[in-house]
């Protein structure tokens, strides 16, 4: 893994705190600044260990630890999952996650997640990479995720995606026909517990939710349900499924926001919710290069597309 990433302060930067540059141009996190502080080479000015309150100079070379330290060990338990690795460098990963794979352990899975394959992935290929994921897709949600191998690569992801145009586009088969071609959603969401089964889900809480909007394009109307692309502005928990079953557009084969009756009768052999995280971009935050991505509809959500192909509404690929 590389193991700085520098900055040269600009004349514009001159006289700037540290603690300020590592905000504004290394894009860190008020937390892992304060994490870094305590490193004994987590900042560096001139190859020199400096203080967030240090001022810089034009022509300085200001650098940050891209590893993690290594008294900060991996708690997470390796397992020995099938992996589909888009792409990797020495600093993050683009992995394509199949449906039903959780994300990260919790209740009852304790080892057999995305993160636990990673976690056994990186003890074989670079010990020294930690999992960080920027951006998380719900267990039955299949497609395109992005994993830094640092805390610091995953700050700098995660506010670059917000910030340079980047994230993730998502094609989704949602119930219904709809009057207008695309369409925004403005509806904070709140969590809330059912009053019949005592699950949480997501609700349009005006009050009390916080901000989220979710733009879809129809790509196709077919009978009884319409094929979508949808981009998130905001990044809440079940985002795209609650949004979509507030306007009366719930995603086909999603069990806690859909309609079981209507999956069954368009949709009979489908067994999870219709989401699919098909493309991605993002800026590389070492080489400012942007990155575009992109992961084909897989076979269960495929098949319910009358003119589907091998292929079809996204490829494999990368440019």
């Amino acid at each position: 893994m590389t193991e700085y990433l520098e900055h040269i302060i600009t004349e514009e930067e001159d006289g700037r705190s540290v603690g300020r540059l590592l905000s504004h141009a290394f894009l860190l996190s008020g937390r892992k600044i304060r994490s870094l502080k305590f490193e004994e080479d987590g900042i560096l000015l001139d190859g020199v260990r400096t203080h967030t309150s240090a001022r810089g100079k034009a022509g300085q070379c200001l650098a940050v630890r891209l590893a993690d330290p290594d008294k900060k060990k991996s708690t997470l338990l390796p397992a020995s999952l099938p992996l589909d690795i888009l792409f990797e460098d020495e600093i993050l990963l683009v992995i394509n996650k199949p449906a039903g794979l959780a994300v990260h352990p919790a209740g009852g899975h304790a080892r057999d997640t995305l993160a636990n394959a990673l976690r056994a992935y990186f003890d074989r290929t670079d010990p020294a990479a930690r999992v960080h994921f920027a951006g998380r897709l719900d267990k039955d949600t299949s497609g395109l995720m992005l994993c830094a191998k640092s805390g610091v690569t995953a700050d700098r992801l995660r506010k670059s995606l917000a910030r340079d145009g980047g994230g993730k586009t998502y094609l989704a088969l949602a119930a219904g026909s709809f009057s207008e071609e695309e369409g925004r959603i403005d509806l904070p969401l709140a969590a809330a517990v059912s009053s019949e089964d005592g699950l949480i889900r997501m609700r349009g809480d005006i009050r009390l939710g916080k901000a989220a909007e979710t733009c879809y394009t129809v790509e196709k109307q077919y009978d009884g349900y319409a094929l979508l692309s949808l981009q998130l502005l905001s990044g809440r928990t079940h985002q795209i499924r609650a949004h979509l079953a507030a306007i009366g557009h719930p995603l086909l084969g999603d069990p806690l926001y859909g309609d079981p009756a209507v999956t069954a009768e368009l949709a009979p052999a489908l067994n999870r919710t219709a989401l699919h995280a098909a493309l991605l971009r993002f800026l590389h935050p070492l080489r400012e290069e942007l990155l575009d991505f992109s992961a084909p509809l897989p076979d269960d959500i495929a098949v319910l597309l009358p003119e589907s192909r091998p292929g079809s509404y996204g490829s494999r690929s990368q440019t």
